[in-house]
C-alpha cells in the first residue's frame, strides 16, 4: 500500500490508499482507476472547501466556502488574494517559466525573439552602471530633464505638447494625452483617431483621491522617488522633492478620470478636429498634437474620449510650473523601461514573466496553445457554447420569460445572439513573422528591447489608421479570464482555462462543469445584453436598438439590484450603492442561463447516462452539485490591507456576494435546498433581469 497525493488545482486535496503499488502515477492515463482517482480527488477538494455545518439556507458562501480562507491564507501566503483565478494564473504563469527557459526544435524564430525578450529581463543586472545612461539617453531624444539640468535647464525651450507628442509618435507612449487608433464604434469594419488619456498607475479616480487608498498612494509616491534617485542618479532630497511634485500634478490630472460604469459609447463623441480644436486652443493644440504624434495631418472626423479628462487638463496645465511638466514627462517616458532587478531568483522570474506578457501576451498564448494543446476542452467549451446560447434563445423566444421586451426589441436581441461567437484566444491564425519584421531582439539588452518593440508598435500603429480593422487585442487582460469583446459581439476564452483539472476534466459530473466552466460563458454572453452591452447591436457597434418601454423596464429592474447590492456589508462597511449593475446583471443571469442549460441535458438524459452526475462519497444530488461548484468558484481569501482597495476599484462584488446575491434572487436553488420562504437565501422580494 501507499499513498498517492493528488494535485489539482495547487493544493495538496486529498492522501488515497491504492492498492496498486506498481501503477504508474500519470493523471493522463485515461483508465478506469485513475478516472476513479480523479473523482475520488474532486470530492476531497469540494468538501475540503466547504463548511457543511453552516446553514446552506442562511449563508450559500459560508455553506459553500466555509474552509477556504483557513486553507488557502492570503495573509500567510503572502499575497494580495486567493481563488480560482489566481490558481489558473499561477498554473499558467509556470508552464509559461518552463516554455520561456528552454529552447527546443519547434520553436519559430518569433519564439526565440520572445524567449530572447525574457531573458534580457533576467540579465538586468549586467547592464549596471550603462542602465543610467541609457535611460538619459532616450531622455536626450526629446529635449532635457530640469531635476538633471539644474539652473541650465531653458524654460523657454519647452514645449509639453511638442514633447509628449514626439515622444508618442516614436515609441507610442501617450503621456498626458495622446492619440490612439481604435474601432469606429458606429462602424466596427474601420478604424479612427481617438483623442485618449494617458494610462494612470494607479487607474481608477478613486485610488487617487479618497482618504482610504492614502496607503497606495504613499507606496506610489516611493516608487516615482525611487526610480528617480536609483535609475537616474539624482541626489536623495532632490529626489523626494520632485517625486512630491510629480505625484501632486499626476493626482491633479486624475480629477478628470471617468466615473465607474461608464463605458466607451458613453465618453467616446466624434466630432472633427476644428470642433476639439476650439474647445482647447490654446492650452492644448488637437491640430498640432496629431500632426506631430501622427506624422501627418488629420482631416477626417476623430473621436474625443472623456472630454471631462481634457477640460481638466487644460486647467492643471496652465497653472502648473513648466519645470514640474517637463519632469513629469521625462519620468513618465522612462517609467516604461524601468525594471528593478530582484536578489531572488525566482522573484526575478515571475517579474521578467509579467513583463514578456506585457508586451508579447498574445505570442505567450499562442506558444501555451502550441505546446499544450488540449482538443478535449476545446470541444467541451465548443459545446457547452452551443447549449448555452440555445437556451438563451428559447429564453428570449419566450412569451412569458422576458414579458418585459417589447416583441421587437426581443426580435432584435435574438439576431444578436444568433451573430455572437465564442472563440479560443489562441492566436493560431496570427502572422507573426510579418509582425516580428524587423524587430531583431536579442538576449543581452532589455532596454534596448523594449526600445525596439515600442518604435515598432507606434510604427504599427499609425499604419492601421488606413487598414481594415483587425480584432481587438487586449494583451495580458485576456490571457485567463473570460471577456465579452462588445465591440466585436464576440466571446474570447483564454488558452489559460484550456488547463485541466481547474474547472473541467471528462471525468467530472457535467453538474460541476456547467457550474463552473458553462457559468463562466453565459456570464460573458450576459455582458452583450447589460448596462454597456445591450448599447451594441448585432454587427457589434454602437446603436441604441431598445424601444423606450423595454429600456424603461430594464432601468426599474436594474434598480432593484442597485438597492440588493447596496445593503451587503463588507468588512463590516456597507456597499456603496452605484447605477451600474453591468457585473451583477451577468453574474445573476450567467448563473439562471447556466443552471437553465444544465437543467435541459439532464433532463434529456436517460437515468444510465446519469450515473456519475454526483462524486462518490458526497451527499448532494446533482442538482445541488451545480450549486456547490458555482459558489466554488468564487471560494477566496483577500488580504486584509487591500481589502478597501478591492471595493474601490473592482466593479465586481467581493466573492461572497457573487454567490449569495444569484443564488438568493433564484427560485430553483431555494427549492432544490428546501430554504423556507422568507430565510437569507430565499427573500420574498427577488431581483430578475435575464
Amino acid at each position: 500500500m501507499r499513498l498517492l497525493y493528488i494535485f489539482i488545482t495547487g493544493q495538496v486535496l486529498i492522501a488515497l490508499t491504492s492498492a496498486a503499488p506498481g501503477i504508474k502515477d500519470d493523471l493522463t492515463q485515461d483508465t478506469p482507476y485513475i478516472k476513479e482517482l480523479l473523482r475520488q480527488a474532486k470530492t476531497a477538494e469540494i468538501e475540503s472547501f466547504m463548511d457543511q455545518k453552516a446553514d446552506p439556507c442562511h449563508d450559500f458562501y459560508s455553506f459553500s466556502c466555509g474552509n477556504y480562507a483557513r486553507i488557502n491564507s492570503a495573509l500567510s501566503m503572502q499575497v494580495f488574494t486567493t481563488g480560482i483565478f489566481q490558481n489558473l494564473n499561477n498554473g499558467f504563469d509556470r508552464k509559461v517559466i518552463k516554455m520561456l527557459n528552454t529552447y527546443e526544435i519547434h520553436d519559430s524564430s518569433e519564439d526565440i525573439q520572445v524567449k530572447y525578450f525574457y531573458e534580457s529581463c533576467l540579465r538586468i543586472k549586467e547592464l549596471n552602471s550603462t542602465y543610467t545612461e541609457k535611460l538619459k539617453s532616450l531622455i536626450a531624444e526629446f529635449g532635457s530633464m530640469p531635476v538633471l539640468e539644474g539652473s541650465s535647464w531653458e524654460e523657454e525651450d519647452f514645449d509639453w505638447l511638442e514633447t509628449t507628442a514626439r515622444i508618442a509618435h516614436q515609441y507610442e507612449e501617450i503621456v498626458i494625452v495622446g492619440a490612439e487608433v481604435f474601432k469606429d464604434i458606429v462602424n466596427n469594419q474601420r478604424n479612427r483617431v481617438y483623442i485618449v488619456q494617458q494610462e494612470f498607475p494607479l487607474e481608477k479616480r478613486s485610488m487617487y483621491l479618497n482618504n482610504e487608498t492614502l496607503i497606495y498612494r504613499e507606496k506610489y509616491l516611493g516608487v516615482i522617488e525611487n526610480i528617480l534617485e536609483r535609475f537616474l542618479a539624482v541626489e536623495k532630497e532632490l529626489a523626494k522633492e520632485t517625486a512630491k511634485e510629480l505625484f501632486d500634478f499626476e493626482v491633479e490630472l486624475a480629477e478628470g478620470l471617468s466615473s465607474p460604469g461608464e463605458g466607451l459609447s458613453d465618453l467616446a463623441e466624434l466630432l472633427t478636429v476644428a470642433e476639439i480644436q476650439e474647445r482647447y486652443s490654446p492650452t492644448l493644440d488637437i491640430k498640432r498634437l496629431l500632426s506631430v504624434s501622427m506624422g501627418e495631418t488629420i482631416s477626417e472626423e476623430i473621436y474625443e474620449y472623456n472630454k471631462r479628462y481634457q477640460q481638466n487638463l487644460v486647467e492643471v496645465i496652465e497653472r502648473t510650473p513648466k519645470p514640474t511638466v517637463a519632469n513629469y514627462i521625462f519620468y513618465r517616458l522612462i517609467y516604461e523601461f524601468v525594471e528593478k532587478p530582484s536578489d531572488r531568483p525566482e522573484k526575478q522570474k515571475q517579474a521578467c514573466v509579467d513583463l514578456t506578457k506585457k508586451f508579447f501576451a498574445k505570442n505567450l498564448d499562442n506558444m501555451f496553445y502550441r505546446r499544450y494543446n488540449n482538443e478535449k476542452s476545446s470541444r467541451e467549451i465548443e459545446n457547452m457554447w452551443r447549449q448555452i446560447k440555445s437556451s438563451f434563445n428559447d429564453t428570449l423566444r419566450s412569451s412569458q420569460a422576458l414579458d418585459w421586451i417589447e416583441r421587437p426589441t426581443r426580435n432584435l436581441a435574438i439576431a444578436k445572439l444568433q451573430a455572437m461567437t465564442l472563440e479560443v484566444n489562441n492566436y493560431a491564425e496570427d502572422n507573426f513573422t510579418e509582425e516580428f519584421a524587423d524587430l531583431h531582439l536579442q538576449s543581452s539588452d532589455y532596454v534596448e528591447n523594449v526600445r525596439r518593440t515600442n518604435l515598432l508598435a507606434a510604427k504599427r500603429k499609425r499604419e492601421t489608421l488606413y487598414q481594415p480593422a483587425k480584432p481587438v487585442e487586449a494583451g495580458s487582460k485576456l490571457s485567463y479570464s473570460p471577456a465579452n469583446i462588445l465591440i466585436e459581439n464576440t466571446i474570447k476564452i483564454p488558452v489559460a482555462l484550456l488547463q485541466p483539472f481547474y474547472l473541467w476534466s471528462d471525468v467530472y459530473p457535467n453538474a460541476v462543469m456547467f457550474g463552473t466552466l458553462a457559468y463562466l460563458i453565459a456570464h460573458e454572453l450576459i455582458h452583450g445584453f447589460d448596462d454597456n452591452g445591450r448599447k451594441f447591436d448585432a454587427k457589434g457597434n454602437s446603436h441604441d436598438w431598445w424601444d423606450e418601454r423595454s429600456s424603461s423596464n430594464f432601468l426599474k429592474r436594474r434598480e432593484c439590484f442597485t438597492k440588493q447590492y447596496g445593503r451587503y456589508k463588507y468588512d463590516g462597511n456597507l456597499l456603496k450603492e452605484s447605477t451600474s449593475q453591468a457585473e451583477n446583471i451577468a453574474d445573476n443571469g450567467g448563473m439562471r442561463l447556466a443552471y437553465t442549460a444544465y437543467r435541459k441535458w439532464y433532463e434529456s438524459q436517460v437515468e444510465k447516462d446519469l450515473a456519475k452526475e454526483t462524486l462518490p462519497n458526497l451527499r448532494y444530488t446533482a442538482k445541488q452539485l451545480f450549486f456547490i461548484s458555482f459558489a466554488q468558484i468564487w471560494c477566496n481569501d483577500v488580504h486584509p490591507k487591500v481589502k478597501t482597495l478591492q471595493v474601490l476599484t473592482d466593479q465586481h462584488m467581493p466573492g461572497k456576494f457573487r454567490v449569495i446575491g444569484p443564488l438568493s434572487n433564484f427560485d430553483e436553488f431555494s427549492r432544490e435546498f428546501n430554504c423556507p420562504s422568507g430565510s437569507a437565501m430565499n427573500p420574498l422580494e427577488k431581483c430578475v433581469l435575464y
